[in-house]
């Protein structure tokens, strides 16, 4: 039998040094180099000099520099999990520079044997950096690749990192959206794109969460994920901190172009991909540029039902039966340049990313407690964008200090297109009304209304097939299907990082102490716009409403196939519907026929919407020292203190209901953040590292929880109202963890985390009056007292190999996180979990991968959590559990060319919500499978 032994090329560049400092006792240089393999640069790859405790590590450039080499005889040892090392004996007169010609390392053989050489596997290579880059790592990290995110069928940047261990995303029409750490809420975590958190805009989302649908994983180098901040990180992020780093200019010419084509299981139409990359250098190679822009268009479908429960919080009020159709469109752009100077480098970059989402939307909705069915028609065209620039600079004083500086300016908008038009743009809403139906099988137990009732509450329903409660022989007839309402739900988010400016001084005292100072400034406005805007048809000057009837009515898409999970059959009862363009047309041309209605209307003159149009004007302001020391070979250790200010104003507007109007209103949120950090670094072995670290850090309250005012939505009949008094939560950290890594690719991992956390906010949610309204459902942010978080994080990652060398090609990705916290809330004796504090997270990958073939399918689950806080555990809201199952496969065609396919949700995973049981829903959605075919190509 061949054994099969992948190696890989390595070349170690060495040029002039950046410079050289003469004085009267000695001559010291600084030897800097670029480190390759055959296909890619290699980061994290271990430089150092055998005797010493001198070393560094090189970054995503596979770039690296070793500051302060007298002149003498050394040897320089290069280390990359996976490849043999490599030994080189270097002389280095006093004036002299000795360049080194191309080095090869070879990969780590069970016989340590060299027979063949052959290219490393698809999927390996992703794993080889990932677990060198944890390796050296000074701090708990965990990094991913572009080849790592590219062998799995992740397309947008919150996909790109839902396998690694603790890291979770929550989803929008079954794409990753939200990004969060260990379990706890988005808004806990931070997310950021080269160092900077991004402004955040978003529908229906108030807090400091980035939603990151928009922005392509293409456009992607690598990801950090710091689960225990170091100082010269920004420290709002109790979770964690996770880092896209993009593109930036390469060293040498490059070309790539990616084309892929799909579809959707409930949609029709052909979806498409297509990403071109191109950079190279100029100059003799002192300037460089990368150009990379993607985009993504593809039909989407959703199946969906929401029961409603009313005042009693389990009888269902109101069956909504929600079919959901539309076309998403990503586009993306990066462009980076590079130039470099005699001491340091220049550079600048710009991105952007959008997201274009034209959703139609029919929805039928039985109405118990009226006695009437409505038919709502809905057409909306959903933009987020977002745009950003950096430049940036390091200069070298001398061979041992470093000043960096970067000035950003990022801006994110929220919008709706123009649907009906130009004026009215917005989540647009033509309701008809079919009354007098009759529902069968209801009860009344107590409340005054008629509902229907899950049998988990003694009900005749279960969860998967509630029943519409038509009587018999009833049917939707158009004619009486009279025209109710039409709705224009407008939103608009923009929010501006207007200038953001650091600057970082590293000094390299001796070989085993660096210093590090820095600062950050922000300076950040958000404005958000509200209003729902209920129009009835004027019946007083132009006669009766229109009926359904009087359109043009076919079947919905998608009718024939309508929640064919279930066991009930819904879609037979459905009435015809008409196209949501013609009513935007009969909208435009009749408008003048219709009344707007105030009081049903969420409108800042009538207190409605006054929770969500406010203006914020905020300024963080940090300063950071930090210190690295090596003990010696084995001890490193990282210390420093981090103090951020911020400061927020509110401006907003307060409805004063016993006058029944309202007035501006301010308010300020100012605090000083303390946020020391400690880590501990030690190295068993060179395959072994024990790391803790105690850390501070802390999450600043979300933008619509400051608000003064309040936002009563009509349909959920809720009022969602802010609190300017809330202070920000802050959680004391203590994490540990070990780590051993195969000398083959691959690593076994055990860590503990606790959290001691202060002030922790929740939703309270209560019933209540609003103006005229009863039973209204008040949902009041509000800080906790302590609480805490505990968890174990575990992961394994290895071929085969040490079963039985014939499964070299065959390996498994395990991680799991398991998590358990408790606080407590005004008005609950009992102890809570965290809101939104899932307690199970893990993933589960097989893959195969022979350096021409590779297949992966990759298990990834996400336990429930609580979303909202009731009064007692039945009144609490939950996210239901969510196991998603992928799988991609690629074959390498020749050196350039490789085709792939990608397949997602492969068991139709729904996404549900519930209430205080899984029998009891009130909300649960199907997306289907999709899939694309496609081909890279790397010039």
């Amino acid at each position: 039998m061949i054994k099969r032994h992948a190696i890989a090329t390595a070349v170690l560049l060495c040029t002039s040094p950046l410079f050289i400092t003469c004085n009267a006792i000695a001559q010291n240089a600084t030897f800097v180099g670029t480190v390759k393999d055959n296909k890619t640069h290699l980061s994290g790859a271990l430089i150092s000099i055998v005797g010493t405790d001198k070393s560094t590590v090189t970054n995503y450039q596979g770039q690296f520099e070793l500051p302060k080499l007298d002149a003498g005889s050394y040897q320089l040892k290069v280390s990359y999990l996976g490849y043999q090392p490599y030994l080189i004996d270097i002389n280095i007169a006093e004036d002299e520079v000795k360049k080194l010609k191309p080095i090869t390392l070879f990969a780590v053989t069970n016989d340590n044997a060299i027979e063949e050489i052959i290219a490393v596997g698809q999927i390996q290579r992703g794993e080889m950096a990932a677990a060198n880059n944890q390796k050296n790592a000074k701090s708990i990290k965990n990094i991913i690749s572009a080849d790592g995110i590219g062998k799995l069928p992740d397309r947008n940047a919150a996909e790109a990192v839902q396998r690694i261990p603790g890291v979770s995303i929550e989803r929008d029409q079954g794409e990753g959206r939200f990004v969060a750490v260990r379990g706890l809420p988005a808004q806990w975590s931070s997310a950021s794109i080269n160092g900077d958190r991004l402004p955040t805009a978003e529908e229906e989302t108030t807090s400091r969460a980035t939603a990151f649908d928009f922005f392509p994983s293409e456009l992607i180098e690598f990801v950090e994920v710091s689960k225990a901040l170091t100082p010269d990180i920004e420290g709002d992020a109790i979770g964690g901190n996770v880092n896209f780093v993009t593109k930036k200019a390469p060293d040498d010419f490059v070309f790539n172009t990616n084309l892929a084509i799909g579809q959707n299981e409930l949609a029709d139409g052909t979806n498409y991909s297509a990403n071109v990359l191109y950079g190279d250098r100029l100059l003799d190679d002192k300037l460089g540029f990368l150009i990379n822009a993607t985009a993504w268009q593809r039909d989407w479908a959703t199946d969906n039902y929401e029961p409603r429960r009313g005042n009693d919080g389990l009888g269902i009020y109101r069956l909504e039966l929600r079919d959901y159709t539309g076309t998403r469109e990503t586009y993306g752009l990066n462009g980076a340049i590079e130039y470099q100077l005699e001491q340091g480098t220049l550079s600048a970059t710009a991105m952007y990313g959008t997201l274009i989402d034209d959703e139609t939307h029919y929805k039928h909705r039985m109405r118990f407690d009226k006695n009437r069915a409505e038919v709502q028609h809905i057409r909306n065209e959903l933009i987020t964008e977002m745009t950003g620039f950096e430049i940036a600079g390091e200069h070298y004083f001398g061979y041992d200090k470093t000043l960096s500086w970067k000035l950003s300016s990022y801006e994110n908008e929220f919008r709706y297109g123009d649907t009906p038009n130009t004026d009215d743009n917005s989540y647009f809403v033509v309701r008809f009304d079919q009354k007098d139906v009759g529902y069968q099988g209801l009860e009344d137990r107590g409340t005054g209304k008629n509902y229907a009732y899950n049998t988990v509450d003694n009900g005749s329903d279960p969860w998967n097939a509630i029943s519409n409660h038509l009587p018999n022989g009833f049917s939707f007839d158009p004619s009486k299907a009279k025209l109710s309402w039409v709705e224009l739900y407008k939103v608009f988010v923009n929010e501006k990082d207007k200038i953001v400016a650091s600057t970082d001084f590293e000094w390299q005292l001796d070989s085993d102490l660096i210093l590090k100072v820095g600062a950050k400034y922000r300076d950040k406005e958000r404005v958000a716009r509200f209003s729902d805007e209920f129009y009835a048809w004027d019946e007083a000057q132009y006669g009766v409403a229109p009926t359904l009837s009087d359109f043009s009515l076919s079947d919905q898409p998608g009718r024939n196939d309508y929640l064919n999970e279930l066991n009930v059959d819904y879609q037979s009862q459905f009435s015809q519907v008409a196209a949501t363009d013609a009513l935007a047309q009969f909208w435009n041309k009749n408008k003048e026929k219709f009344v707007l209605d105030k009081s049903e209307s969420a409108l800042i003159e009538n207190g409605g919407a006054l929770g969500r149009n406010f203006d914020v004007s905020e300024q963080h302001a940090s300063l950071y020292a930090m210190a690295t020391y090596t003990f010696n070979s084995q001890w490193e250790m990282l210390g420093g203190l981090r103090l951020t200010q911020t400061d927020t104003k509110v401006d907003g507007y307060l409805y004063l209901a016993d006058e029944d109007k309202v007035i501006p209103s301010s308010a300020s949120n100012d605090y000083l953040s303390v946020l020391p950090a400690l880590h501990l670094t030690y190295h068993f072995d060179e395959q072994t590292n024990y790391r803790l670290a105690l850390t501070r850090s802390f999450s600043r309250p979300d933008f619509g929880s400051l608000t003064p005012g309040a936002t009563y939505l009509e349909a959920e009949n809720e009022l969602v109202t802010g609190n300017p008094e809330l202070d920000p939560t802050y959680s004391n950290n203590l994490d540990f963890m070990a780590e051993y890594f195969f000398e083959r690719v691959g690593l076994i991992s055990a860590g503990v985390f606790y959290k001691d956390i202060s002030d922790p906010i929740f939703k309270s949610s209560s019933m209540g009056k609003f103006g005229n309204k009863s039973s209204v459902n008040i949902i009041r942010p509000e800080n906790g007292d302590s609480a805490w978080l505990a968890g174990v994080e575990m992961a394994f990652n290895r071929d085969l190999a040490f079963i039985n060398p014939a499964l070299e090609s065959v390996g498994v990705m395990v991680n799991a996180t398991f998590m358990d916290s408790q606080m407590s809330i005004p008005g609950r004796a009992d102890k809570v979990a965290i809101s939104r504090q899932a307690d199970n997270l893990y993933n589960f990958t097989l893959y195969y991968d022979d350096s021409f073939f590779a297949a992966r399918i990759a298990l990834n689950y996400k336990g429930e959590y609580i979303e909202e806080h009731g009064s007692n555990s039945q009144s609490d809201s939950y996210y239901g559990d969510n196991t998603s199952v992928d799988f991609t496969t690629s074959y390498q065609l020749n050196d350039n060319a490789l085709v792939y396919l990608e397949l997602n949700n492969l068991t139709n995973e729904p996404l549900k919500y519930y209430l205080g049981d899984e029998s009891r829903p009130l909300q649960v959605e199907y997306y289907g499978v999709r899939g694309m075919i496609g081909i890279n190509y790397q010039f």
